[in-house]
């Protein structure tokens, strides 16, 4: 309810935006102590939206301004004007932090990896907490100040600098993964090897009675509570998506805890499906307790899910008769068992919206479509035109037609209006020429 107007005394009571005008819009003028029918009452769900990622843009611009994040005022005074870096290096540093692989560039967005987070919790559990917050900068360039005003000497200051570096170096140095403090977890699952209780720590969950653990970011990717969980009493998960090659390239991949006979004991590893065809020792798969989703595109043999991809029965066969083999995941899009069953029924599936460009890293939507060679492409929506854009169009080409005549009437009368221009006298023949000399 509206108390002053302010501003919208100018702009006038329309909603800012279109979210506004759906969700919210303006209430109808109410008195005071006014009394009100509630005809309907409903409590709606909602989130608030995480803030946007950082890109180098808007990084470097916090960088430049990070002594704003200072409540001590006295620090904040010192570094203003200054920042974090100098504008010769800003940009540098965030190269370099793409090249240590702590953040990751999709598109225009930075984004931070898991190996930026354990740095984060390694450098809170080590108490080393100058190194995660501008107030270390701030007061570095306090005491500069300071020294520029001869409160301080230098060799004070490089002493200090000398006592939290060699403070620094030891808690590093001695550091144990089983102390680290963090917020860890104590798993519910046993472990795959004795049946001990397996705890989280600061890299890896490890069971507390024997040898076994497993990385907590397997390929880049951080693992749930929740994951785990389902892993260690499965013996297998996926596919997951999120994981990153060594070149930065997303993929997606099954996890198994498999035994090891040269450790004895149990370790995890990925599952790509490469051996899917040939079944699991070299034995015929079985489909028996599975629907086919439908006929294969190439052969009319039942199509069926298996690892990481969807299969033609008769391409897991011994000797192979078929070839068709589709993924799970395509451009780190999800292809639902539902998607690929309108795709081999009815050749086309729903409109997918999570697909990411290889080249640009940015998301598009898509139908998956079958080819009458069996083969599966993409076909994008038809690009709709603005009503605004078309009615331009339409004027323009009205505006167009009604010129033509005037300018063609224009035409002829600059025609008509030029005098005839003079023919050049016609050249005499040979003939004329040799009857002439006669």
């Amino acid at each position: 309810i509206m108390t002053n107007a302010g501003w919208l005394a100018i702009y006038g009571k329309d909603a800012s935006s279109e979210d506004d005008k759906e969700n919210a819009g303006n209430l109808v003028p109410v008195a005071k102590d006014e009394k009100v029918h509630t005809e309907k009452l409903t409590a709606n769900g909602l989130v608030t939206k995480p803030p946007a990622r950082y890109n180098e843009a808007t990084l470097l611009s916090a960088m430049e301004g990070a002594g704003k994040l200072i409540d001590d005022d006295e620090l904040r005074d010192a570094m203003a004007g200054k920042g974090l870096g100098t504008p010769a290096t800003r940009a540098a540093t965030i190269e370099g932090l793409l090249g240590e692989r702590y953040l990751l560039r999709e598109g225009r967005e930075l984004i931070p990896t898991a190996k930026a987070f354990q740095l984060m919790t390694l450098l809170r559990g080590l108490g080393v907490n100058e190194l995660t917050a501008p107030e270390l900068t701030g007061e570095w360039e306090y005491k500069l100040s300071q020294m520029e005003k001869g409160k301080i000497s230098r060799e004070e200051f490089m002493r200090e600098i000398a006592l939290m570096t060699q403070i620094i170096v030891k808690r590093a140095r001695e550091y144990d993964n089983d102390t680290i403090p963090g917020d860890y977890h104590a798993l519910h699952a046993p472990c795959p090897n004795c049946g001990g209780e397996v705890k989280e720590n600061y890299r890896r969950f490890a069971c507390t009675k024997c040898d076994f653990s497993m990385s907590k970011v397997p390929g880049g990717r951080q693992f749930e509570i929740e994951e785990v969980e389902d892993l260690l009493k499965n013996r297998t998960i996926g596919p997951l998506q999120g994981f990153r090659s060594k070149m930065g390239r997303p993929f997606a991949a099954i996890l198994r805890i498999v035994r090891d006979e040269d450790i004895n004991n149990f370790k995890l590893e990925f599952d790509f499906g490469q051996n899917d065809e040939d079944g699991e020792e070299g034995e015929a798969v079985d489909f028996s307790e599975q629907t086919p989703l439908g006929p294969c595109p190439k052969c009319a043999k039942n199509v069926y899910e298996m690892g990481l991809a969807y299969v033609c029965e008769d391409s897991v066969v011994k000797p192979k008769v078929c070839d068709f083999r589709s993924g799970r995941i395509i451009l780190q899009q999800e292809i639902l068992p539902e998607q690929m069953a309108k795709l081999l029924n009815d050749g086309k599936t729903d409109l997918l919206p999570g697909f990411i460009s290889q080249r640009t890293r940015r998301p598009f939507k898509a139908f998956l479509v079958r080819g009458k060679d069996g083969k599966i492409s993409f076909e994008f929506e038809e690009r709709k035109t603005k009503p605004g854009k078309a009615k331009a169009e339409d004027a323009v080409e009205g505006e167009e037609a009604a010129a033509a005549p005037k300018t063609r009437a224009k035409a002829a009368t600059k025609t008509a209006a030029k005098p005839a221009a003079k023919k050049a006298p016609a050249k005499r023949t040979t003939k004329a020429k040799a009857a002439v000399e006669e």
